[in-house]
């Protein structure tokens, strides 16, 4: 699924009030940060999570390896927290209204 501009943007906008709720260490992207997110996804669609390394390069390939992992869109990238997106077609929450 691709999103349009006015369809990141509401996200983006929903994202602002939303807490980081998985936080990647300097291990990486593990399974159980993966686990994780993927049942934050199926019970959310929308999670904003951070990533903990210096390296701004390495923050942002880590960040897309989640979304690839996941299998999630990587709606926005800002400094150290990143933000997913994935439709739940058993329960759409967010989805449903983009």
């Amino acid at each position: 699924m691709e999103l349009t501009n006015k369809q990141k943007a509401k996200l983006k906008s929903i994202a602002q009030q939303l807490d980081a709720i998985v936080k990647i260490g300097e291990k990486g992207v593990t399974p159980s940060v993966v686990s994780s997110v993927n049942e934050a996804l199926k019970a959310r669609e929308l999670v904003k999570f951070s990533v903990a390394h210096s390296d701004r390069n390495i923050r942002k390939e880590m960040m897309i390896e989640l979304a690839k992992a996941t299998e999630a869109i990587l709606v926005n990238i800002i400094g150290k927290t990143g933000l997913l997106f994935k439709v739940n077609p058993e329960n759409p929450i967010i989805s449903k209204t983009l």
